[in-house]
């Protein structure tokens, strides 16, 4: 017994002379009125499709000889996304305290930019273009701050693929992130891990009838691992410079086109194509890797503590 209290002992002594590096860096943990925001951008003929707009649904082959200069009307069924906030967070439980999730959502949005005639996978009018990732939080001066920002884009490069295939990707326009929503402590590294999940879904009715509800068309993934924290330290600036115009990993199908019906310009009824209604969601996992005194200290303390028992203050009086 004597020889488990002088252990649990020195495991004290130990966390006494570590005390300072377990406090938290001034750039990690828990951050005062956070506010985790998505928002989208997008753009008439993403996949270089100039026209002006005409009052009737164009065919795919108005659409390319507008892009060679010919012009036309307004279009009939422009439709811009509501883009409704469905921001959602979750924190891990405190036992994992050098991990955290949060999400960001954003449901109602458009993938084209009017109605089309031709089929369900029809890429003409392709309006999505990207989107942003925000966290934001209350200073101690009490102003809004940004803790972390991405930016995605629809990777262009690959247009033939999106025509042919019916296929996207994206690539990563820029990312900072300033503080982490994880615990550091200054014993640690000042480098997190952090890893970004990106799914696309879309709900659609084919010309069968049959109900296709909350499909998952693609996920992309960007995983980091080792990015500073610390502005002032060598390779800050270059580590983040360098993730500009990555391509992430996964791709998506175009969103499909649901079937339904529309009003020409002489009042006559024919069937058309939707927008292509679809969600975005995103997962971002932050995690620190700690030193091994530090997480033994971290997940063994109670444990020690009761090892000590009366038994260590008994010792400690003799």
């Amino acid at each position: 017994m004597k020889q488990q209290i002088r252990f649990a002992l020195s495991i004290i002594t130990t966390i006494l002379l570590i005390s300072t590096g377990c406090k938290t860096t001034s750039y990690s943990s828990a951050l005062k009125n956070e506010n985790a925001d998505i928002s989208i951008e997008e753009k008439m003929d993403v996949i270089s499709y100039s026209f002006v707009k005409r009052q009737q649904v164009p065919t795919f082959s108005e659409r390319a000889s507008a892009s060679r200069g010919l012009v036309f009307g307004p279009l009939l069924g422009t439709a811009v996304s509501i883009a409704t906030n469905a921001v959602k967070k979750m924190i891990a439980n405190d036992r994992a305290k050098y991990i955290a999730n949060y999400t960001y959502g954003l449901n109602d949005l458009y993938f084209y930019d009017q109605l089309s005639l031709e089929s369900v996978f029809d890429p003409v009018g392709l309006q999505f273009n990207g989107f942003t990732l925000v966290r934001t939080f209350l200073n101690k001066e009490g102003l809004t701050d940004t803790a972390f920002i991405a930016r995605f884009e629809l990777d262009t490069s690959s247009a033939s693929e999106i025509i042919n295939n019916s296929i996207f990707r994206l690539t990563l326009k820029e990312l900072k992130l300033l503080y982490s929503k994880t615990k550091m402590t200054k014993a640690q590294q000042n480098t997190i891990n952090m890893d970004i999940e990106i799914s696309f879904r879309t709900s659609y009715v084919n010309e069968l009838g049959q109900l296709f509800d909350n499909v998952e068309l693609g996920k992309f993934y960007l995983l980091l691992r080792k990015a500073p924290m610390d502005k002032n330290s060598n390779g800050y600036a270059e580590y983040y410079d360098k993730l500009k115009g990555t391509r992430l990993d996964g791709r998506s199908f175009i969103v499909p086109r649901s079937f339904g019906y529309y009003n020409d310009m002489n009042g006559n009824v024919g069937k058309s194509y939707s927008q292509g209604a679809y969600s975005i969601s995103v997962k971002v996992t932050e995690s620190a890797t700690d030193k091994f005194v530090t997480k033994v200290l971290s997940d063994n303390s109670s444990q020690i503590i009761d090892m000590i028992g009366t038994g260590a203050k008994n010792a400690l009086s003799k």
